[in-house]
């Protein structure tokens, strides 16, 4: 006798008591669900009437085989409660699903069978399309989110520690950049009658504390990677005493840590190791003139847009570029006087330092002559006027007037008598000879007057000054022969 408790197929005959399913238009018809997949038909019942699914609560839906041997029920107030508590609160779904599960099994069930099983492969695809990538600036940039992390503490001492108000385990300091920064959110608060208006007025909030914290972290980096806080502190004199000759520090007075982004110290080329990082190996700098300090203290803004080694590299390249200038400038010298190999080159040098040698010594013997002769001396310098010197006897003794003339710049003998006289080409030779204009003016008066009487047939004796060597006499009469004052047969 049949178990009046349980129900069967009218099909099959299987036991359909825990899940079944039951026509709404024929009664007493009730099928296992094989038999209602296939459409089965039994008397006046068709496939395509209606059906209720009548569940006892207690069959499974991964078989027999599955463990744990969850229930529908089970199952379904365990998807029920992933909805509501979230993945990873295991305590309370389990005790949503039931008293009969732990937090362990709740887990691994469904770690088992809704992610690594079947339907997790089915519905979690290998390759999440459209991920967000981040596509800002790289790290270490200026407003790269590598800012905000956070850095190794300064090693200092506890009565340095006091002094800045630095506190290591949080690497804050009491006093940080924009103090008031916390007033944008401190009073923020989220509710559910709040309008799209304030709701976007509080994100606007947030996102302004969050650049203010951007901001303080950046400036800490700029500390940290421009040495400042041992500059504050006065170490790197302490430093420099120690060490020797042949190391530079940093050159700067001391700048708070709070100012480090508009560089609160004059950054000289100091060592690159900052406080808190591993030891650099120094190498030997370069002396740093006058000039270039000066320069990099105008420039020191620019060290919050650049890193300390940029900002180094930046005035070694603009170094190396004053050198080849220089370079270029004195090669440039060298073609305008004629020399076109290295062994002229040389010959030339030797011939401009003996030049400035007698300069040299002349001024000295004219000083010491001024001392001792009184105005009897003065006056017979200014009675060079009257003699036959032309232009240059106003000048007197040569080497009175000290020649300052510097490659490539007119302002060293635009000051001398005659620089007004000259045209362009001239100011060039006479800056390029290191010839003062007077000197070139009778040097070029004379060879006129020279060159005119031997086309007249007239015999002239050369009366060229004795400071006028032949490297200097060929220039000036390849010059004059080029701008057509003199033939160049006569040349």
């Amino acid at each position: 006798m049949a178990d009046l408790g349980k129900k069967y197929c009218v099909n099959c005959l299987a036991d359909v008591t825990n899940l079944r399913l039951r026509c709404t238009d024929c009664p007493d018809i009730e099928l296992c669900p094989e038999c209602f997949s296939a459409g089965a038909e039994i008397g006046n019942h068709r496939r395509w009437h209606g059906y209720q699914q009548v569940d006892g609560g207690r069959f499974s839906l991964w078989g027999p085989e599955a463990e744990g041997g969850w229930t529908s029920r089970e199952e379904q107030s365990l998807l029920d409660a992933i909805e509501q508590y979230g993945f990873g609160n295991w305590e309370d779904m389990a005790a949503h699903v039931g008293a009969s599960r732990t937090p362990q099994e709740v887990m691994e069930h469904y770690v088992t069978m809704y992610i690594h099983g079947n339907l997790g492969k089915a519905c979690i695809p290998d390759n999440i399309p459209n991920r967000v990538t981040d596509h800002t600036c790289p790290d270490n940039a200026p407003l790269s989110p590598s800012l905000t992390t956070p850095l190794p503490p300064l090693d200092i001492s506890l009565a340095e520690q006091q002094q800045l108000g630095y506190m290591p385990l949080r690497d804050d300091y009491e006093i940080e950049y924009d103090q008031d920064a916390e007033k944008l959110i401190s009073g923020l608060s989220v509710n559910y009658d709040d309008e799209d208006v304030e709701i976007e007025m509080k994100r606007a909030h947030v996102d302004m504390y969050v650049r203010k914290l951007r901001e303080r972290q950046r400036r800490k980096n700029i500390a940290r990677d421009y040495n400042l806080v041992p500059t504050f502190l006065g170490r790197d004199k302490k430093d420099k005493e120690k060490e020797k000759p042949g190391t530079l520090g940093v050159v700067g007075a001391a700048g708070s840590v709070g100012g480090a982004g508009a560089g609160g110290g004059a950054i000289g080329s100091g060592s690159t190791t900052a406080a808190g990082s591993g030891p650099v190996p120094s190498t030997p700098k370069r002396k740093i003139t006058k000039e270039e300090k000066e320069q990099r203290s105008r420039l020191r803004g620019l060290c919050q847009f650049m890193a300390h080694r940029e900002f180094e590299d930046f005035f070694e390249n603009m170094h190396k570029e004053r050198l080849l200038r220089a370079k270029v400038r004195e090669l440039q010298r060298y073609r305008r006087n004629g020399i076109t190999r290295l062994d002229e080159s040389a010959e030339y040098e030797a011939a401009r330092h003996k030049r400035e040698k007698r300069k040299e010594n002349k001024s000295v013997v004219t000083s010491k002559r001024g001392s001792g002769g009184g105005l009897g001396s003065g006056m017979g310098l200014g009675g060079g006027a009257g003699g036959g010197g032309g232009v240059a006897g106003g000048l007197g003794v040569g080497g009175v007037i000290k020649e300052e003339g510097k490659d490539g710049e007119f302002a060293a003998i635009e000051n001398l008598t005659g620089f007004e006289l000259l045209s362009d080409r001239e100011k060039v030779l006479c800056n390029s000879l290191n010839l003062s204009p007077a000197r070139y003016l009778t040097v070029k008066t004379i060879i006129i007057k020279d060159h005119l009487q031997k086309r007249q047939g007239i015999p002239a004796k050369s009366r060229l000054p004795s400071y006028l060597d032949k490297v200097l006499k060929k220039r000036i009469l390849t010059f004059l022969t080029e701008s057509g004052w003199i033939s160049r047969d006569a040349s």
